[in-house]
């Protein structure tokens, strides 16, 4: 299911609609804007681990495969330390492989990954995750408008366009935002 885009946003004498969702400006007790940080497999750092596991698996089975087959007595089979050394190529080859697949994801997320913003809104104790997308400025104006029509309703309803990359809800992929701890972040 694509996420929906925010075209506009109409404030009221006493309501804020943002999509199909209405939040009454009376009960809004807080509006602010969260950086979104990854957490679990999507986070940034999460190849390393990745890369570190397999390089002290394969380091051990290789350095086995390798050290081992000379030590055998001579009654075992010369043909053993032969296999050995081409198991060890070839796990040495696939290991390569999958690591320079995490590398890729690592570098991805370290320099092309757009940081993520949510804008949220609290009201009588219950947070809601409005708006969601990389555009900061727009998230913020965003926020901007909705303080100022708290602090001053205006006469009658005004709409407010939505540019670049905004969305509806709380869900980056299948995941769900979650505020933890004091501060502005946010987890996924």
């Amino acid at each position: 299911m694509a996420k929906e885009r925010v075209g506009h946003i109409v404030i009221s004498k006493r309501v804020v609609q943002i999509g199909h969702e209405v939040y009454p400006l009376a009960n809004i007790s807080r509006v602010q804007t969260l950086q979104v940080y990854w957490g679990g497999k999507y986070a940034t750092l999460y190849p390393l681990r990745q890369i570190a596991a397999i390089v002290l698996v394969v380091g051990a089975v290789v350095g086995a495969a390798v050290l081992v087959p000379p030590r055998l007595p001579p009654s075992v089979d010369s043909d053993i330390g032969q296999m050995a050394r081409q198991f060890a190529a070839v796990l040495s080859a696939v290991a390569g492989v999958v690591v320079a697949y995490w590398l890729v994801i690592l570098l991805y997320r370290i320099f092309f990954r757009r940081r993520r913003y949510a804008l949220v809104i609290e009201t009588a104790g219950t947070q809601y995750t409005a708006l969601s997308g990389t555009d900061y400025p727009e998230i913020h104006r965003i926020r901007n408008v909705i303080v100022g029509a708290i602090e001053n309703p205006p006469a009658q309803a005004t709409s407010v366009q939505v540019h670049g990359d905004v969305v509806m809800g709380d869900k980056v992929g299948r995941d769900q935002h979650k505020q933890t701890g004091s501060g502005n972040r946010m987890y996924t």
